[in-house]
């Protein structure tokens, strides 16, 4: 009988296959909503540190050259097009998650995490630079999740930088026993990592 773990994750892939890819051009199209309500969030940010609290819609709006209906009208598309970003690329969350598993988190927490970071690729890629999305958004994916094993599956938590250390050392042992046919020494490891 399969666990209450493997269902959900069945149930969830099923969910996430419902969801068409972007064609190129709609990638592009929503990106540029989505840069046009994050030039209003950044305004926003700004704004509120020069008065001290939130501004309204109008104070943004007047800030923006606009009017508060045009404001939420950007915001709303903006939000509905990181939407469909978002739910159209996450197979790729579950692909990167499936990299990470036996690393001490649930599967699902690595997609939740992979989730994170797509969110963020979403709200930062620039369609102008000629990449693909996936290709982008793949960066923040692996990120967020590679933060949430650093932080979270350890008993004791080390500091994410001496987690990062860590891996490197790993990496140029596991490079250097491939090269050498035998495990560096501690010298020609420090000297790997300058």
């Amino acid at each position: 009988m399969p666990s209450p773990t493997t269902d959900l994750v069945r149930t969830y892939l099923k969910e996430i296959g419902r969801y068409p890819l972007l064609t190129p051009d709609q990638e592009i199209t929503n990106a540029r909503l989505v840069q046009q309500m994050m030039a209003i969030e950044e305004q926003r940010l700004s704004l509120a540190l020069q008065l001290n609290r939130q501004p309204t819609d109008l104070e943004l709006a007047t800030s923006l050259g606009q009017n508060v209906a045009e404001l939420q009208s950007v915001i709303q598309q903006g939000q509905k097009a990181k939407q469909k970003m978002v739910t159209a690329n996450l197979r790729l969350v579950v692909s990167v998650a499936k990299k990470y598993q036996n690393h001490n988190l649930e599967f699902l927490d690595l997609i939740q995490e992979g989730t994170l970071g797509l969110q963020k690729g979403v709200e930062k890629f620039d369609p102008n630079k000629g990449y693909k999305l996936s290709t982008y958004t793949y960066w923040w994916i692996r990120q967020e999740i590679t933060r949430a094993i650093a932080e979270k599956s350890r008993t004791i938590r080390l500091p994410t930088y001496l987690t990062e250390i860590l891996n490197k050392i790993k990496k140029v042992q596991r490079e250097s026993f491939e090269k050498l046919g035998r495990h560096a020494t501690v010298t020609e490891i420090a000297e790997e990592l300058n």
